[in-house]
């Protein structure tokens, strides 16, 4: 651990001196300060002063408390997407749906209304996939 200086305070004093005289610039401090007997230097005072402008520091550092690191926030639910599980930009317009071409989709279509309903529809392939089996 490092040891303490016996010497003054700096920091203090450049507060000081900056609460007596608002308007002082930098090089106005060293100069007081050093015929005092506290050599720093300007940017060091520049820095004390705009520490002293931020306020007292009571903002905690780091990740706002609730804020999750990946995913999307607890109770989200997740935005449905046009195309899963393919990689495409989001200004392309989806050629499927659900893995399905709209190809596909307009030939079920077709099965739908030569059916009369999607009920049916829905029969008719589960006694298809019975017999595929």
């Amino acid at each position: 651990m490092a040891k303490k200086s016996a010497g003054p305070n700096k920091s203090a004093a450049i507060r000081e001196y900056y609460e007596a005289n608002p308007g002082a610039k930098p090089k106005e401090v060293k100069e007081a300060l050093s015929a005092q007997g506290i050599e720093t230097s300007t940017a060091f005072i520049s820095t004390i002063k705009s520490n002293m402008k931020k306020g007292t520091g009571t903002k905690k550092r780091g990740r706002p408390a609730g804020a999750s690191r990946r995913g999307r926030p607890a109770g989200r639910k997740a935005k449905a997407t046009a195309t899963r599980g393919t990689k495409r930009a989001a200004s392309a317009a989806p050629s499927s749906v659900d893995g399905i071409s709209m190809d596909g989709l307009i030939k079920a279509k077709k099965i739908v209304d030569e059916l009369g309903s999607v009920e049916e529809a829905r029969v008719a392939l589960n006694a298809l996939e019975k017999l595929l089996r």
